[in-house]
């Protein structure tokens, strides 16, 4: 008998699906979603995370392929059509002029980005990509991502080179299901995914026994046919004379862990899985200088969840739909009004607190609370820190404050001054230093994820 028990244990663990979860999921395609959920499959068709990775086409491609020759570098790029293919013609890996056919295109806006396949797999990123801004916006042109170096084709960020490489460092967050298959002796790739494109499953999980419950009319609340259940997002709510609304309910951080290893800068101990611990699959990168200003403030190209969770929103239960929509991606509100979901207008949103005329920029809270900084020269990205605009920090540190990013010409001392004309001390301002909230490193260490020393 004992030996019979320890054999079903044996093959449970190694396979507990054979016995009470039956086969696990698979990956079906967003197309299977369409069917029960017309809505949100219509605001995802309209999202980045949709057009994140597609098979080119009339309708995809946004760049001019009529024959267009552009040169930067001293190297000439030729894009064309030949039949029903986007072609072009530019230096290879060698140096040597080669034809190559695109792919996939890569992103939409501000730029679209094109992956060849060069070789055994490797997907290259063109570093040429279309600026798809309006003509007013500067846009509709071809446009070099490093123009101010000197890319030669032995630099390693030459398209045709390692650091250009998608299958390595980028398509994990333009597909979904992505398993990357690299065989090191070979140096080739049989990269896979279920879907092109951040589709439903790459949030939800894989769908199959969802899609196999609905068919057969057994979903639940308890039975949803997914590895997780979404807990309900807090409620928000002004209490009394309060300005600042208050959580009640219980703090749910699965959107961090579904939204996170895209939207952060770091590193992943293998191949991910939709649905996991954020802190189980990757590794955040911390403070580190170049990353982030000595403040805690945005840098380098860190994304968003690195400076949000030292925010005081991120301690106190704010999550990211609170601010967007899961589906579209778009905001929930315009302008203020999305502020005023939980910061009473009639506090905040009031010349007494921005000090700038009503409906002027500065009047406008992200620009003091998250502002921007530009990258690949022309996407201004928003810093989630929301951080109080602080000269005389920078004074300390070095660090950007908005106040003068939007006055240009004028100093931090300037800032200071004039903020102090506001009834704002120094004492008050060290103040405001102290509770900002924690830092990155001291937020991990607060939740348990990395430790003190």
């Amino acid at each position: 008998m004992a030996l019979y028990l320890g054999v079903f244990l044996i093959v449970w663990i190694t396979s507990p699906t054979v016995f009470a979860f039956g086969p696990p999921p698979t990956f079906i395609g967003s197309d299977q979603c369409l069917q029960c959920h017309q809505a949100e499959y219509a605001q995802w068709q309209q999202s980045d995370h949709h057009r994140a990775m597609q098979r080119p086409d009339e309708k995809t491609v946004l760049g001019d392929f009529n024959d267009i020759t552009v040169e930067f570098h001293g190297i000439k790029t030729r894009f064309y059509r030949q039949d029903k293919d986007f072609m072009v013609t530019t230096a290879g890996k060698d140096g040597k002029p080669a034809v190559f056919k695109i792919d996939f295109t890569f992103g939409h806006y501000p730029l679209q980005q094109y992956l060849i396949d060069t070789d055994k797999g490797h997907l290259q990123a063109l570093n040429i990509a279309w600026d798809s801004r309006s003509d007013a916006e500067g846009g509709q042109r071809w446009y070099h991502l490093q123009a101010a170096e000197d890319i030669a084709p032995e630099h390693p960020f030459f398209w045709a080179r390692h650091f250009q490489n998608a299958n390595s460092r980028c398509i994990e967050c333009h597909a979904t299901n992505v398993r990357k298959n690299f065989d090191q002796e070979k140096s080739s790739y049989a990269s896979s995914w279920s879907e092109t494109g951040v589709g439903c499953e790459s949030c939800h999980g894989p769908a199959s026994a969802h899609v196999d419950l609905a068919t057969a009319n057994k979903l639940s609340p308890d039975k949803t046919g997914f590895n997780t259940k979404r807990m309900p997002r807090l409620n928000w709510s002004f209490r009394g004379n309060d300005v600042i609304a208050s959580p009640s309910g219980n703090r749910d951080d699965s959107y961090i862990d579904t939204c996170g290893g895209c939207h952060s800068r770091r590193s992943s101990f293998g191949d991910v899985k939709a649905q996991a611990a954020f802190h189980d699959q990757y590794r955040i990168a911390l403070l580190d200088p170049g990353l982030y200003f000595a403040d805690g403030q945005i840098d380098d190209e860190v994304f968003v969840l690195g400076s949000f969770l030292q925010s005081k929103m991120s301690q106190r239960g704010v999550t990211c739909n609170n601010c967007h929509n899961a589906h579209s991606g778009k905001l929930t509100a315009n302008g203020n009004a999305l502020c005023a979901q939980c910061h009473k207008p009639d506090r905040f949103d009031t010349v007494k607190h921005h000090q700038h005329s009503t409906g002027s920029a500065g009047a406008q809270c992200v620009n003091c609370h998250m502002p921007e900084r530009v990258y690949m020269s022309i996407d201004a990205r928003r810093d989630h820190s929301f951080s109080i605009p602080d000269p005389d920090l920078s004074i300390d540190s070095g660090g950007p404050n908005a106040c003068t990013a939007c006055h240009l010409g004028k100093t931090n001392e300037w800032a200071l001054t004039a903020m102090g004309t506001w009834g704002f001390t120094r004492k008050q301002n060290t103040w405001a230093r102290i509770n900002r909230g924690l830092t990155l490193q001291d937020s991990l260490i607060f939740k348990g994820y990395v430790s003190r020393s």
